[in-house]
């Protein structure tokens, strides 16, 4: 998919020639709009809340250059983003508070800060340097371009083409010249949507010559599309909600500038294609925040701009249901297109529904146990072993019921140098001894393409017991296990599962580790024959079990352990604990099963 394929540069040159005057921020700039828009900044408290957020009076943030070398010299992100973070938030709810007209906050408070901004020595993120554009700096880019084009008639002369001029220098100038390798124009992943589509909005806010516009947008649009297909087949991103959210978040940012910009002349979020990667989350939530944490993901919930925008191009009324939201159960918007675009819509039940989800070609699947709150739900990964963001996860899962995690995937770990090195595979998060997989003859998970799962699902969407089968022999290295297939059965009352992995080795094993993660409490019980898993009420109790009547268990030995360096690596204040099953005898061919219930 190729996206302007069937429309050349002289032709979107002619769309927004006969655009005329039309806005790429048209939705801040209708007088309606900011008039509903603080009314319901008034409803939420948000009115209230902004002059104490904005803090007009208070010293302006001014990165020190011992923050900004932090990354060099101990490979710690930290010390910079604490600092940054506040600036670019800032920045915004000025500009937020002077589009509203709010009295207690003053222009000068925003052109300050847009002047200091504009002062820094880089945009570009200390652990993104030596590249000469990154994601910070685009953001940058667009978050001033914007503020410019929507408060032009508020700020000063100025300001106006102090912001024009770095956006030119930094940004513009440099996307342009074929001296400065920029690996992103084409990359199939995040990096791609957030700073080509940061960089096509700050242009179609600042540009106002049309043969200009057309020749600097084109091909910004068009490198979107190497990112439109690193998304699988079935709409999955590869590198979980998260990512989800943030880049395809400024993809369709983005794509609703352009619509806006050219009068709807230009409509890159059309398609099939598109309208599946919109309903990605709706498979990949479990029970909002939660939801599928497999490769660099974490918990939360999605931007109400995204699901509103999304809304004007495709209908998915349901991804209101994974925003935030007030108490009159109304989405929470909190900026100016939030405001802006919001009517009332309201987020819903999204547990209520019961509806599995399966993406073959992600290798993700859902399972749930029935509509009920109390029911449980299974999801299950098989993907492979090289996507973005990657983890050595091929088949990881994660149980919830009851509102708890009682097996989990560990998500994101924090980001540091170590974390895009040669040494990732060292952190329990992204290597697989830090997910629930088997260790066999001492050995893990290998990274790269020719380290895959095979999906297989059983029952979607029927009534009783409900099958996923991964086969994780090729996720290991060749001759480690001759077939590993994993099979996870949640029962037909909808409230226990059962592991089962069936091993076939060219000769008997010399060790071999059963695993679960949890970031819940653990106890092993004083027979060690099961592990009661958070609490008695609320929690569940793990079992290594044989279908031999009359039979306790399969004999071998539970143990616990917290995974070494995980609470300083992770991104929550709870280390993982990692329960193991060593079975007591060993052979070429066997089957381990365990129950949670």
């Amino acid at each position: 998919m190729m996206l302007l394929q069937d429309t050349n540069m002289v032709q979107l040159s002619r769309h927004y020639l006969d655009a005329g005057a039309a806005s790429s921020c048209a939705h801040l700039l209708d007088a309606k709009a900011v008039a509903r828009a603080r009314k319901m900044a008034k409803k939420q408290g948000l009115w209230d809340a902004l002059p104490k957020l904005c803090q007009p009076d208070a010293p302006l943030y001014v990165i020190k250059r011992s923050d900004y070398r932090s990354f060099r010299r101990e490979g710690t992100r930290g010390p910079y983003e604490l600092q940054d973070r506040p600036r670019q938030k800032r920045v915004q709810d000025l500009a937020l508070a002077v589009w509203l007209g709010h009295p207690a906050v003053p222009v000068d408070a925003l052109q300050d800060q847009i002047w200091a901004l504009c002062d820094d020595h880089n945009w570009v993120m200390p652990a993104h340097e030596p590249r000469a554009i990154d994601l910070r700096a685009a953001s940058v880019a667009a978050v001033l371009a914007t503020t410019v084009c929507v408060l032009a008639d508020k700020l000063e002369a100025e300001v106006v083409q102090r912001v024009e001029r770095e956006i030119e220098r930094r940004i513009f100038d440099v996307y342009f010249d074929h001296r400065v390798e920029l690996s992103w124009k084409t990359c199939p992943m995040n990096w791609n949507h957030v700073c080509n589509g940061d960089i096509l909005r700050a242009a179609l806010c600042l540009i106002k010559d049309p043969e200009r516009l057309a020749r600097m947008t084109h091909p910004m649009i068009q490198n979107m599309s190497y990112a439109v297909e690193g998304f699988a087949k079935d709409g999955g991103c590869l590198e979980g909600p998260g990512y989800w959210n943030y880049g395809f978040g400024h993809y369709a940012q983005a794509a609703f500038a352009l619509w806006q910009r050219t009068g709807g002349a230009v409509n890159i979020m059309a398609g099939n294609r598109i309208e599946a990667i919109c309903r990605y989350p709706l498979a990949a939530y479990i029970d909002p925040p939660m939801s599928a944490t497999f490769a660099d993901a974490s918990h939360g919930f999605i931007s109400p701009v995204l699901a509103l925008q999304i809304n004007r191009f495709h209908a998915v009324p349901r991804l209101y249901s994974l925003c935030k939201s007030n108490k009159d159960g109304t989405i929470r918007v909190g900026d100016m297109h939030g405001l802006a675009l919001a009517s009332g819509e309201k987020i819903g039940d999204f547990v209520s529904e019961d509806q599995d989800a399966l993406l073959p070609d992600t290798g993700l699947v859902k399972l749930r146990g029935g509509a009920e709150k109390r029911a449980a739900t299974l999801m299950a990964l098989a993907g492979r072993n090289d996507v973005p963001h990657n983890h050595n996860d091929v088949g990881s899962f994660i149980f919830h019921r009851d509102g708890r995690l009682l097996l989990d995937d560990p998500g994101a770990p924090k980001y540091s140098a170590k974390t895009f090195s040669a040494r990732r595979y060292e952190i329990a998060h992204c290597n697989s001894f830090g997910h629930s997989l088997p260790v066999i003859n001492g050995q893990l998970q290998r990274f790269g393409g020719d380290y895959f799962g095979t999906l297989s699902v059983e029952n979607l969407n029927g009534q009783g017991a409900k099958t996923a089968g991964i086969d994780m022999t090729r996720a290991y290295a060749a001759g480690v296990a001759r077939s590993l297939v994993r099979t996870l059965t949640l029962d037909g009352n909808g409230r226990s599962l059962m592991i089962e992995d069936h091993f076939v080795f060219d000769r008997k094993p010399k060790s071999l580790e059963e695993a679960f993660v949890t970031y819940e409490a653990v106890k092993i019980s004083r027979d060690g024959r099961s592990v009661q898993i958070g609490p008695k009420r609320g929690g569940a109790v793990l079992r290594a079990s044989d279908n031999t009547p009359g039979f306790p268990g399969f004999p071998g030995k539970f143990a616990v352990v917290e995974v070494p360096g995980s609470l300083e690596e992770g991104r929550t204040d709870k280390a993982i604990q990692r329960i193991s099953f060593t079975p007591d005898t060993l052979a070429k061919n066997m089957t381990l099963r365990f129950t949670l219930e």
